[in-house]
């Protein structure tokens, strides 16, 4: 019979696993590179979180060295990703990349210029 804590490990390893494929799936599906990149920074971000989760959970009774990597890596994922996430996206509104032809707001029109040229060369 399973313990509680196995069961824990399990089901966070589960979720995890869910969450990175949705992610997977939303990097295929969506139709411009925006919401790929949401798809990919919201649940690829959690996924790899409740994965780490399960390790240290999993780790937590023998060396607290495992707990303390793995806690640290979820703050750096938590640290690093979403300000990736923005400065890509960032960068691909700057080249003018194209908005899916479903996209009714462009609120960072009136925020940012249209050109990247523009942005180097403010007087």
């Amino acid at each position: 019979m399973p313990s509680v804590l196995e069961i824990l490990v399990a089901s966070l390893l589960l979720t995890g696993t869910f969450l990175v494929a949705v992610a997977a799936l939303g990097l295929i599906r969506m139709p411009d590179v925006f919401c790929r990149m949401h798809a990919a920074g919201k649940a690829g971000t959690l996924g790899v979180v409740t994965i780490i989760l399960a390790a240290v959970v999993h780790f937590a009774g023998g060396e607290q060295d495992v707990t303390f990597r793995g806690l640290l890596a979820i703050f750096f994922q938590f640290l690093t990703s979403p300000a990736a996430t923005h400065l890509l996206a960032r960068a691909v509104y700057l080249c003018e990349y194209p908005l899916s032809e479903r996209t009714q707001v462009n609120e960072l029109k009136a925020l940012l210029p249209s050109r990247p040229d523009e942005v180097f060369n403010r007087e």
